[in-house]
This record gives C-alpha cells, sequence and structure tokens, in this order.
C-alpha cells in the first residue's frame, strides 16, 4: 500500500478476545476519517472479521506473523514495516481507543515532531527516570510515563524506531515481561516505558515530542479517578475530545456481564464504572454495524442506569460521582501522608 499523501494508519490485533474494540475502531475510523488507508495486521484472523472485513475498502489486511510478538511489542516492528511499504507517515492506534472526531490535527504536525498521549498518571521526570533504569544516559528532563495508545511517527524517526525495537528485545526487558504485571519492574512495565526511556535519552533528546493533552484532546479513562470533576466540566463546555481510550485490564467488552452486588463487589463496581464511560456511550452508536452480540454495550446494573438518567446521558457527567468519590479520597489520603510526614 503507497500511502505518500495521507497520513497511514497502523493497527494490529492478535488475541480473539479483544476483536470488539477492533470492529468499534474501525467503525469510527470509518466515520471521522473515511479517506484515511488502514494497514491492519491480524496473525491467524478468524474467518468470521475477515468476511466483515470487506465493508472497508480502505482496509489493507496483512495476515503473516511478525517476528516480535505480543500486543504490546509489537508497535515499533508495525511502524518500521508501514513506513517500509512506502508511507511517509504512519499513525498507531491502540484496538482499544474509539476516533470521536475528525483527527486532520493530527496530520499538521511537523513532520520532525513525534506524536504521543499524555499519561494520565503521569509525573515529573517520569521518563527520565525511565531512562536510567534502562541504561540510557539522560538527555532532557521529561515527565512521564508517556502513553503509546496512539503515536505518529515520520520518515524522521526511522533510527528511534529501530532503537525501540531493540530496547523491547533485551534480556532485562524479557525478564521482566516474563513476571506477573504486579511484581513487574514500574518502569519496564510495558512498550510504552522503552519508548518514554529512549524520548528521555541523550541520543533521542533533540526530537521534538507533541504530547496530546489528556481528556482534551484524547480521554485516557483509566480508572474513575482518571477522569476528574474538573475535566469534566471542561468537557461539557468545549466537547469531548477526539481519541477515547479505553485504558485498564478489564475492557468493557469484557467485564462480567451480572456481577453480585455483595459477592462480587469489586466487579459490580468495576461494571457501573464501565457502564458510565464515554467509551462505551460512544461504542453504542456502532452496535448495529457490529455484526455481533454485544450485550457489554448494555446497562445492567441500576447504579448504572440512574448515573445515566440524572447526568442526561451526557458523556461526560456519567460517573461523576464515582470520579468526586475517587478526588475525596485522593485528597484525604494526601492528608494524611502530610500529617505524618
Amino acid at each position: 500500500m503507497k500511502s505518500r499523501e495521507s497520513t497511514l494508519v497502523c493497527l494490529y490485533e492478535d488475541r480473539p478476545h479483544q476483536i470488539p474494540g477492533l470492529k468499534i475502531l474501525l467503525l469510527t475510523l470509518n466515520r471521522y476519517c473515511p479517506c484515511w488507508p488502514i494497514r491492519l495486521r491480524f496473525p491467524s484472523i478468524p474467518d468470521s472479521l475477515r468476511l466483515w472485513l470487506r465493508r472497508f475498502s480502505q482496509v489493507f489486511l496483512l495476515e503473516e506473523e511478525l517476528a516480535s510478538r505480543g500486543s504490546f511489542n509489537v508497535k515499533p516492528s508495525v511502524l518500521i514495516d508501514a513506513l517500509g511499504s512506502g508511507a511517509s507517515s504512519c499513525l498507531w492506534l491502540d484496538t482499544d481507543v474509539l476516533v470521536n472526531g475528525n483527527l486532520d490535527f493530527l496530520t499538521r504536525e511537523s513532520p520532525e515532531s513525534i506524536v504521543v498521549t499524555q499519561d494520565p498518571w503521569q509525573y515529573e521526570n517520569g521518563s527520565t527516570h525511565r531512562a536510567g533504569t534502562w541504561g540510557l544516559n539522560t538527555g532532557r528532563s521529561l515527565s512521564g510515563p508517556l502513553n503509546s495508545s496512539v503515536v505518529r511517527v515520520t520518515l524522521h524517526h526511522e533510527e528511534l524506531l529501530c532503537a525501540w525495537q531493540k530496547l523491547l528485545c533485551t534480556d532485562a526487558y524479557l525478564a521482566e515481561q516474563a513476571k506477573p504485571v504486579d511484581s513487574r519492574n514500574r518502569h519496564m512495565l510495558s512498550d510504552q516505558d522503552g519508548l518514554s526511556a529512549l524520548l528521555a535519552s541523550e541520543k533521542f533528546a533533540s526530537i521534538p515530542i507533541v504530547k496530546l493533552k489528556h481528556a482534551s484532546q484524547i480521554l485516557q479513562h483509566h480508572g474513575a479517578g482518571a477522569y476528574g470533576p474538573l475535566q469534566r466540566c471542561s468537557n461539557l463546555m468545549t466537547g469531548m475530545p477526539s481519541l477515547i481510550h479505553a485504558m485498564g485490564t478489564t475492557k468493557p467488552w469484557n467485564m462480567p456481564a451480572h456481577p453480585a452486588i455483595i459477592r462480587e463487589s469489586r466487579a459490580y463496581y468495576e461494571r457501573v464504572y464501565l457502564e458510565l464511560s464515554p467509551y462505551v456511550h460512544f461504542a453504542r452508536q456502532h452496535r448495529n454495524n457490529m455484526a455481533e452480540q454485544a450485550d457489554w454495550l448494555n446497562v445492567h446494573t441500576l447504579p448504572g442506569l440512574v448515573g445515566s438518567l440524572v447526568a442526561l446521558n451526557r458523556p461526560a457527567l456519567k460517573g461523576i460521582v464515582q470520579a468526586s468519590l475517587h478526588c475525596a479520597l485522593g485528597r484525604i489520603g494526601m492528608c494524611r501522608v502530610r500529617a505524618h510526614s
């Protein structure tokens, strides 16, 4: 696929249980960016999905496996491959992201700049600390971690991508990936930690970075506390962002349908949070085009129903009660820490 004139969207998936998210992403891309070419790599793709993809003339399907396997570690390989196909600009999107508006603003950034996203839990020098952990000489102060759910690269970034690819093959990183997530080095949780380290390193400190702002340009919906009351009120006035990311381990399409409120209180709480999430709100608009059962889009809990009614079905207000509770509890925790320090 030759794509010198426009940005090539690069998608990768190899997990059948994540197909609902991939479908939502493709349907939203088709709605807001219908002319953008899409390069989807899906090794061992199910026949039903291959058939469903025929509705998208802009999708080019690749079924060959990459040398780098695993849905969290293929990003540099996918982007290097796409640039080698003739594209001069490539946009990686995680398959738990949906598009909620025109993305032309991404193409207006300079080709020298790499576009990434702001993590909702970033902290000062978070990327700089990662550079040290990965054994790299630090070159600049950079908050982080950077989030790699959305990454725009050009031919200017081939050396960076090769370094990123190499970093994800190091023994130290692979050893961490073999551990349960909760046991890993917090600076080596996933591929985005490697990208954060590289961009803070001396070698790549000159690369301009454009960070999409959380809640205004991309909504990183990662737990009720990640999308606070003030951000919600701001979105009421300015509108919802063009990108919405369903962060977190439990995806909306994989959440338990009817958890018991007492016996499975944590799952029930998460069910309510996801039912009220902006991601699910906008995904519901595409239910009829998914060609599959999508019961996860239904509201099963009483708090979910009441929360939707009270919010007048406005996505920025859904879940604001949970968000306010998280904010209040966080402040109480900080006060206790200061009192004992």
